[in-house]
């Protein structure tokens, strides 16, 4: 196994892949440039297109160890890897955080996959570059590049409902051109939902009838542009720029025992990220640079009741965030001998701005200033011990600092002051490949969540009260794995323990206990087992995962993590039967995530699987056709119990490729 230089071989990649490689992050190891990747997981965007994923959750819920969760009270589609959820998960675009700055939330199902190449999660042990909060694992989607004079793609997507009814529609163009070493790309997605219609097994209750879910219309629209330079020696600097704006409403609770009805809308809900990237490849290293600035807008409107008419109520309002962060990352990496070596230093600025724009939508509706910055150090190492064996290793050293608190809201303001926390996270992995097909990873990582501006500050519409004080959440990680490669078949089992310490929990507070307070009580130990199956040959293609998680609150089993599920399932087949022609279908399988109810108690969600079928027609290299049925069963699907999804729906697409 002869020592390569690793981004170097990836900045060649740029050249023969449609990926935009100087947004990648990955670990510095010889066995993730070849058939098995034991650090990382990948899904490409042949894999999106081929199960029909149309945003980033429904891409990543195929994923084993990863479930999504539809939370209705936010409106928001979220993740949860190994029982770990988003305010815990490190969300990257390019390699760029794109975090909502305020409270580390992340809306998956406003990002569309037309203009993606592939998404990277890790797990649990994940590169220092990344920078700080990564505790519950990252998530990196990568956009796509050209690789032709000339080359893109237009696509349409049609769904119904069961009663043959518009649903949803979506559009997208990507085009991009690479010549002497120049490209640029430029990408447009458009996507507008009428409404979903609830499964004929929903029974109707006196929010929510049966047929249409009420109050389910979202838009979402986004364009991006790429511009850049490769040398001849593969060196390379792009700047890029996305914009996208959506907009969405909030449906009606349809269990009120489980949550409070919400009679909300969101007006817009918008994000921008310009950027600009580097790298210089030297004989035996390379220096690698990005910079970038974010904005994540959006408004919220609480009305009175569900006539959504007016806004007077002690808890209508209507409010505005206007959050922003910029940052720099510089990376070094260089091959000495069977070493090689990589160095990152991060650099993050997070302002979030809240507005009540209840009477004005002026500059003096202010309510709240809050401004941090981090500052990340890290060092990792591959070393080549042997044709055979391969020892990894990394930590790095953060911190974050309260810049800047400016709060109109009297109430325990004396609670509030500018505080440092600081976190060093070592991590250790051991590979061994018993030949060139079968590979063994055994590997620890600790990681640490630094508490978030809400989980400091906000008193939560009155009913809590802050807490600066708090501590990092301190996650280690454990892992065994092994992959093999073999005529077609790839498999991989990942046996994972994690235990979680000083986890921040909403528990009554001391002084007062009608009121609540954030504090550092909770700990947890997430223990569980992936396996991986997929089998290619001609004309075939199949495979499988099963994830399976128990979690445990070792200082008060009665306190649950809720939304993880303990046992799911995902596995397809894809059968060509000639002439352009071939068949698609899939299943998932769901069971034993815990829901708690408005009064405190826990249920166990009901199971849940769904089957999904298609036929696609490819009469040439270049155009794509596909009609199918999502949810065939028309399954009640509930993540949250008191917001059902959709039943049964049809869909049709097209693609053209040039």
């Amino acid at each position: 196994m002869k020592k390569r230089i690793f981004t170097l071989s990836l900045a060649a990649s740029a050249l023969f892949a449609q990926t935009y490689t100087l947004g990648e992050v990955s670990i510095s190891s010889v066995s993730n440039e070849g058939e098995l990747k034991t650090i990382e997981q990948q899904i490409d965007s042949s894999e999106i297109a081929l199960h029909s994923s149309l945003s980033v959750n429904e891409a990543l819920d195929n994923i084993s160890g990863v479930s999504q969760d539809l939370q209705g009270g936010r409106g928001e589609a979220t993740l949860y890897i190994r029982g770990f959820d988003a305010r815990r998960i490190g969300v990257f675009i390019d390699g760029i955080p794109v975090y909502v700055p305020y409270d580390g939330n992340f809306d998956y199902a406003r990002f569309l996959s037309a203009d993606i190449a592939q998404i990277d999660v890790a797990k649990g042990y994940s590169s220092i570059v990344y920078g700080a909060n990564t505790m519950g694992g990252v998530v990196n989607i990568v956009s796509k590049r050209p690789t032709k004079e000339l080359e893109g793609d237009v696509k349409t997507t049609l769904v119904f409902d069961a009663q043959a009814k518009m649903a949803r529609h979506l559009e997208s163009i990507n085009i991009g051109t690479l010549t002497d070493g120049f490209y640029a790309q430029l990408g447009a997605a458009y996507s507008k939902q009428d409404h979903f219609r609830l499964s004929e097994k929903y029974d109707a209750t006196p929010t929510q009838p049966e047929g249409d879910r009420l109050r389910s219309q979202s838009e979402d629209k986004k364009v991006s542009l790429k511009a850049g330079y490769v040398a001849e020696d593969m060196s390379e600097i792009a700047l890029s720029y996305a914009n996208q704006q959506g907009t969405k409403e909030q449906p009606p609770v349809t269990d009120t025992a489980f949550a409070k009805n919400k009679n909300w809308d969101w007006p817009y809900w918008d994000k921008e990220t310009l950027s600009i990237t580097g790298q210089i490849n030297f004989e035996q290293s390379y220096l690698k640079a990005l910079a970038y600035y974010d904005t994540s807008k959006n408004s919220l409107y609480a009305y009175d009741d569900s006539t959504f008419s007016a806004i007077s109520k002690k808890w209508a309002f209507k409010s505005r965030y206007d959050d922003y962060g910029y940052g720099a990352r510089v990376e070094y990496g260089s091959e000495l001998g069977e070493h090689f070596i990589k160095a990152a230093l991060n650099y993050k600025k997070d302002v979030h701005r809240g507005y009540d724009i209840s009477k004005t939508t002026s500059i003096e509706s202010l309510i709240e200033e809050y401004q941090d910055h981090t500052l990340s150090l890290g060092i990792e190492e591959s070393w080549q011990i042997n044709e055979a064996l391969e020892l990894l290793a990394g930590a790095s050293y953060d911190t974050q600092s309260g810049d800047k608190i400016y709060d109109t809201n009297t109430a325990n303001l004396d609670m509030l002051a500018l505080k440092t926390h600081s976190s060093l996270s070592p991590q250790v992995a051991l590979l061994y490949a018993f030949d060139a097909d079968s590979m063994v990873r055994l590997s620890a990582s600790r990681k640490t969540h630094m508490p978030s501006m809400k989980e400091r500050y906000s008193r939560k519409l009155g009913t809590a009260v802050p807490n600066v004080d708090l501590k990092n959440e301190i996650a280690d990680h454990y892992e065994l794995s092994y992959a093999r490669a073999d005529a077609g078949l790839k498999s991989a089992i990942n046996l994972f323990y994690t235990h979680q310490k000083d986890a921040i929990q909403s528990v009554a507070w001391d002084q007062n206990s009608s009121l609540t307070q954030n504090q550092n009580v909770g700990t947890f130990d997430h223990l569980g087992a992936e396996l991986e199956l997929r089998y290619t040959q001609e004309g075939l293609e199949a495979g499988a995962n099963y994830t399976h998680i128990s979690i445990k609150n070792t200082k008060d089993e009665s306190v649950k993590i809720v939304d993880v599920p303990k046992n799911s399932l995902f596995a397809y087949t894809k059968a060509s039967i000639g002439g352009g022609v071939s068949l698609y279908a899939n299943a998932k399988f769901r069971s034993g995530a815990y829901e708690n109810r408005l009064d405190g108690s826990y249920v166990t969600n009901p199971d849940f699987s769904t089957f999904d079928v298609k036929v696609i027609y490819e009469p040439t290299a270049s155009l794509t056709a596909e009609l199918g049925v999502k949810n065939i069963t028309d399954e009640l699907v509930r993540y949250d119990m008191a917001y059902p999804m959709a039943g049964r729906e049809f869909f049709g697409s097209l693609e053209y490729r040039f």
